[in-house]
């Protein structure tokens, strides 16, 4: 099926749809978990890199975070041992619209 101006355009406002819906179910989590944010971060970039300089305070976060969504004592899995396992499930990330969004733009991020 070729796709149109319109149909991309239909295509694109089902994700911003999608993404603000799930802005606003998720707000909650960053209120219950983090009631006062450190620093005064005014990009998502300046968040993550905080974040990534501690990743035990993320872990700890990621963990009561789980907890909170009732799935009690849980450890996270390296992200390749997760991604082998997605594809041994069928999951292919590429096939999805919204996961090569963000993969696209990971790629920016490491080209800039």
């Amino acid at each position: 099926m070729a796709e149109t101006l319109e149909t991309l355009a239909e295509r694109l406002e089902r994700v911003e749809k999608t993404i603000a819906a799930l802005t606003l179910q998720l707000s909650w989590i960053v209120d219950e978990l983090v009631p006062n944010p450190i620093g005064d971060y005014k990009t998502g970039a300046e968040v993550i890199a905080h974040y990534r300089k501690d990743k035990k305070e993320s872990a700890t976060i990621f963990c009561e975070l789980l907890d909170k969504m009732g799935f009690g004592e849980v450890e996270p899995i390296p992200i390749e041992e997760l991604r082998k396992s997605m594809a041994r499930h069928g999951i292919r990330t590429e096939d999805n619209e919204f996961s090569r969004a963000i993969i696209k733009e990971r790629e920016k991020t490491v080209t800039s």
